[in-house]
């Protein structure tokens, strides 16, 4: 063993640098003094070049901490992750024996039981291990334990396994830091980056010069005789692990295919984006971290060189949502924050700004992943068929959700097109392949995950592929996939028989109606828009659908003009969601624009002048202004019948909102009929689980109610919630008005206590779908006070029906039907509480 103390070791008149190079070259070990001054000049060449190279290499350095050390020592991240010999205390013994183990690799004692290794005692690991930096990986790192070391890995008769997944997800940090903590299971540890057969060959010709016993450097340096003796080594021994980094390309992956019969029941490691392996090889898939491990990482990475602030564990999430728990983005972050000692919220703030320019940064001294997350793909999507590039750029201007893939075979007219437009553009002649194809490419290199029959895209994928389209060009792209999900996106978006696909599509239109508002894209953006309005609409998600349907008028107006039939159908959509927010006054002079459009270019008996109608009349008896809307009403029945069919659906409404107008007017026998036929009608048409026949339903079951017909109208009521609970879900304001309904019926029959939970909960989905101040709530407090009242609980039924007066009062006026009515149900209670009092 040869130490070299300090410059006396070189013979005067003699190079230095190259002098201490050639003796870096055939050290084993290299020894780190820390005194009183700390660490010193670290950054010294001698120091810089020693230590560089024995991390490149993966030789041990050891931190050696002499009396008179400080207790808090500023060091270079990569020191950290090496045992320390700890001599603060004196120069003993046992820390001696223990400095020379380290340089020696000897256990100074024979009698003492060997410690534990640290990690195999030849390697050539390329990074250190994070120890409890390393997050949310415990479960991946005991089942590359399990399957090559567990109880049936003994009889298994493969241990070549591949983890494989997207570009950046940590899977040679994960096959590195299984290696480390691998223990003393091997003795040997090869890193081999395999990118290329060639890569590959060169790789395993340089372990001969790594000190491995028995395998002996080959004199002639021919590279195939050294890759020959690596094999053949390898072969012949066990207690290794072989990772073969980045096995990416087909040609990389042919390669080390050829390797493999002759390593069979080895232990192997392979990371690669591809998922297709042969069944030889057992595969490992690596997602993305959890919100709670990125949070964690994020603020133990940059703990010491960021600038703190109390939001830190807030922020720490926000961006870690953001970067979707993506190992690279993160450490790219955390980096880049350390480098600059900001905050997470500036970070944010610079995201915002300049993303295009972040996701390029990168410094090799601050992050431990070679390439910068933009960097990161940029091989595999120099590797795409141009039909497989345009699908991910069409998926970039989606929303990182479950994509529904049926809807890029479907568009094959648009794929197919936008492939000619970037043949053009990259001057390539066109190579046929199928959109099927295509997909089946991009899930082969994790660009897409898919999943049944949908697929995602991590959303740092989509913001490099977005980064990487010219900016003039992006309009265009955003417009392909603005048609693609607008063609596929199924019509009548209330209706819930297309909810299966508008559940999938609807963050998507979102995303990409959002994208094109911003482009300036006006088509069919407000077409788009609109059905999604009206499926939020639909769903009771009021506050989530007004932007949308407001922005969508203002498309149409712009483009159209002020008085285009689109308007108006835009107009109507708009005003019924004002009407259902309880905003009539509003609503009302939308309806009657919308109407006169309609009338305007179609004629008085147009089916879209009905509907016009039939929302005005709608609206006129919702503020009992009966008188007026009775004509309208038979004016739409009239418009229905002469131009449909007598049993379409449009009719079946149109006779259903008459009836409950003329049992407003206390015309029961004549509603009844129109009730019973618009029942039939909707049967017919939609099946016997529709929503359009739970409302005739609870239409006719009120009907019979109303004229004592209890049992007739109690499984009618029954069948109406059970169609909506299982069309809406539990929380829609059609399941409370339903609940009300059946409430009330039990309240008939003297069944209270099955009516009062009922109650509740209508009133609770009703406050959580409208807010305190709607008439529906005002509704539920009435009927609610009204129980409690009959049960002789009076002290907590009025505040109750008070509450109900104020908002009826507020929202109808003093003199509507149900302000008078719940005034005197008030007057009642009162009475009951101060029997002979005055009334309120």
């Amino acid at each position: 063993m040869e130490v070299w103390l300090d410059e006396w070791n070189l013979i005067p008149g003699r190079r230095w640098i190259p002098a201490l190079e050639k003796a870096i070259e055939t050290a084993k070990t290299a020894a780190v003094l820390v005194g009183e001054s700390g660490f010193g000049r670290w950054e010294q060449p001698e120091y810089e070049g020693a230590l560089s190279e024995f991390v490149d290499r993966g030789l041990p350095v050891i931190p050696v901490l002499l009396p008179g050390a400080p207790t808090e020592i500023k060091l270079p991240l990569f020191l950290k992750g090496f045992k320390w010999v700890d001599l603060r205390g004196g120069i003993t013994k046992e820390g001696m024996d223990q400095l020379v183990w380290g340089i020696t690799g000897e256990q100074p004692d024979p009698e003492k039981e060997p410690a534990k290794s640290h990690g195999p005692k030849i390697h050539n690991l390329p990074f250190l291990p994070l120890g409890d930096l390393l997050k949310g990986r415990d479960e991946e790192l005991r089942t590359l334990e399990t399957n090559l070391h567990g109880p049936t890995a003994a009889t298994a008769i493969t241990k070549t396994q591949a983890i494989h997944g997207l570009g950046g997800i940590g899977k040679t940090r994960l096959a590195v830091e299984y290696a480390w903590r691998s223990g003393d299971r091997y003795d040997a540890a090869l890193f081999v980056v395999a990118e290329s057969p060639e890569a590959l060959r060169s790789g395993l010709a340089d372990l001969t010069r790594l000190g491995i016993h028995n395998l002996l450097p080959v004199p002639s340096r021919a590279q195939e005789e050294e890759v020959a003796a690596v094999l053949a080594w390898l072969r012949e021994h066990d207690r290794w692990l072989l990772i073969l980094d980045n096995v990416d390309t087909p040609e990389a992956a042919e390669a080390v295919r050829k390797i493999l019969p002759g390593l069979q029941g080895k232990h192997v490691l392979i990371t690669s984006r591809r998922r297709n392996w042969p069944a030889s090889v057992r595969k490992q898939p690596l997602d993305e971290l959890g919100m709670e491990e990125a949070t964690a990482f994020l603020l133990q990475r940059t703990d010491s060189g960021r600038a703190s602030f109390k939001d830190d564990p807030e922020r720490a999430r926000q961006l870690a949502k953001i970067l979707d728990g993506l190992p690279i983005a993160l450490e790219q972050a955390a980096a880049y924050i350390a480098r600059h000692q900001m905050t997470f919220s500036k970070y944010l703030e610079i995201w915002e700004k300049e993303k295009e320019k972040v996701l390029d940064w990168r410094d090799e001294d601050q992050m431990e992943y070679p390439a910068s997350v933009a960097a990161t793909w940029q091989t595999t999507f120099s590797q795409l068929h141009p039909t497989a590039t345009v699908l991910l750029r069409l998926t970039a201007y989606l929303a990182p959700d479950p994509i529904p893939l049926d809807m890029f075979e479907k568009g094959a007219a648009i794929v197919e097109e936008t492939v000619g437009l970037l043949l053009e553009d990259i001057g390539e002649e066109d190579s046929s392949q199928t959109v099927r194809d295509g997909l089946a490419e991009l899930a082969a290199y994790s660009m897409i995950g898919k999943e049944g029959e949908t697929g995602t895209v991590h959303r740092m994928v989509q913001e490099v592929v977005r980064s990487r389209i010219p900016e003039g060009r992006r309009p265009g792209w955003i417009e392909l996939a603005l048609r693609l999900v607008n063609d596929f996106s199924p019509p009548e978006p209330g209706d819930v028989r297309t909810w299966p696909v508008w559940n999938v599509l609807r963050p998507h239109a979102a995303m990409v109606t959002a994208n094109a508002n911003k482009a300036g894209i006006t088509a069919p953006t407000a077409r788009l828009m609109s059905h999604l309005a009206f499926l939020l609409w639909a769903k009771s998600l009021y506050a989530e659908a007004e932007p949308l349907m407001r922005r969508a008028l203002k498309i149409d107006e712009d483009s159209f003009g002020q008085v285009h039939p689109e308007v108006a159908a835009a107009l109507n959509n708009l005003a019924q969601l004002l009407q259902a927010t309880n905003r009539l006054a509003e609503a009302e002079p939308l309806m009657r624009r919308a109407l006169k459009i309609d009338e305007d270019s179609f004629g008085p008996d147009h089916p879209d002048v009905a509907t016009d109608l039939n929302n005005l009349a709608s609206l006129l008896q919702a503020t009992n202004r009966l008188a007026e809307a009775e004509p309208l009403m038979h004016r739409v029945v009239q418009i229905f019948e002469k131009n449909l069919e007598p049993d379409h659906p449009k009719v079946a409404a149109a006779l259903n909102n008459l009836a409950q107008l003329l049992q407003a007017t206390n015309r029961l026998a004549e509603a009844e009929p129109l009730m019973r036929r618009a029942l039939k009608i909707d049967e017919g048409s939609f099946g016997q689980d529709h929503p359009e026949v739970a409302t005739d339903l609870n239409n006719l079951a009120q009907l019979l109610q109303a004229t004592n017909r209890l049992a007739e109208a109690e499984p009618l009521m029954r069948r109406a919630l059970k169609i909506d609970e299982d069309s809406f879900g539990p929380d829609h304001p059609d399941v409370a008005t339903d609940l009300n309904n059946l409430a009330q019926l039990y309240k008939a029959t003297n069944r209270l206590a099955e009516a009062e939970p009922l109650m509740r909960r209508a009133l609770t989905i009703d406050e959580g779908s409208f807010g305190p101040d709607h008439p529906d709530v005002a509704r539920d407090l009435s009927n609610l006070a009204r129980l409690l009242q009959a049960t002789n609980r009076l002290a907590e039924a009025e505040p109750l029906m008070r509450r109900a007066v104020e908002i009826f009062e507020a929202s109808l006026g003093p003199d509507h039907p149900n302000s008078k009515i719940v005034r005197g149900n008030l007057g009642v209670l009162l009475a009951a509480m101060n029997p002979g009092g005055p009334r309120a």
